[in-house]
């Protein structure tokens, strides 16, 4: 998946970011004890934009990362880019939780910066964490294939494999699983058309309907970033796979460096 920044992006050294950090989180608490904590996060955007430009930052708001994938498109938009080399993704939640680190990681990796701080206004007092990266381009698409497991006679998943390595090789991996997982939806007819609903049976008694998406009547696939506990999480799909009339699951992990293929069967 190449990627298009609207801006051009300029490497800071990690001293030139906190110090730039200080001068920015010093005038989001300012913001913060003016307007207090109630407002949607574009009000804090617009507010911190407009102090960062005033006091002389080269400040940009909704950065446009492009990323691409043959007739896979997606745009992604940074919060507030300061310096062209610095990410900050404002807030207005209850606390920080793991989704924001996600997404805050993944903007750096794609536009190839190294330090980002996410910033939450909505709690008593600003909550403020600092986010970086060592992986640049170059290391993201060093990566290996283990595939002992997978099923090798299913043109499904022989199709699904080769998907999966054409957009990793092409975009590199450690990017969020979510990402992956509706590039590669897209290019089996996308991923809102192939979410169907599937009944969970237990002892054989319906117990509900779940939307899973089905790469044919009969496989269904999950992608995932599991790096400790892989085979909690192989049991636990394992339970899920058993109670529905699917006869297999495609799972592909995203280990660090290393992408596992995986085939669970009934």
């Amino acid at each position: 998946m190449p990627v298009h920044l609207e801006q051009p992006i300029r490497v800071l050294s990690e001293q030139e970011f906190h110090d730039l950090d200080f001068q920015v989180m010093r005038w989001a608490f300012d913001t913060h004890n003016c307007l207090g904590r109630f407002y949607d996060e574009k009000i804090y955007q617009n507010e911190l934009l407009a102090i960062c430009r005033e006091n002389g930052l080269m400040a940009e708001t909704e950065v446009k990362i492009n990323l691409t994938h043959k007739t896979f498109s997606k745009d992604l938009y940074i919060d507030l880019l300061l310096e062209r080399g610095s990410i900050c993704e404002l807030k207005a939640a209850a606390s920080i939780i793991s989704e924001h680190r996600i997404q805050t990681l993944d903007y750096l990796l794609l536009s190839d910066i190294q330090y980002g701080k996410i910033i939450n206004f909505r709690p008593s007092s600003v909550e403020h964490e600092f986010v970086s990266t060592s992986l640049n381009n170059t290391a993201r698409h060093n990566f290996s294939v283990s595939h002992n497991n997978w099923d090798q006679k299913s043109e499904t998943a022989i199709h699904l494999k080769t998907v999966a390595i054409d957009i990793l090789s092409d975009g590199g991996a450690f990017l969020d699983s979510a990402l992956y997982k509706e590039a590669i939806g897209h290019f089996f007819g996308g991923l809102e058309e192939i979410t169907k609903p599937v009944e969970i049976h237990k002892n054989g008694k319906l117990i509900g309907i779940q939307k899973t998406p089905l790469l044919s009547l009969t496989e269904t696939f999950c992608i995932s970033s599991v790096k400790t506990g892989i085979s909690t999480c192989r049991a636990h799909l394992q339970r899920f796979l058993n109670c529905t009339n699917l006869n297999s699951l495609l799972w592909i992990n995203l280990n660090r460096s290393e992408v596992q293929f995986s085939t669970l069967y009934k």
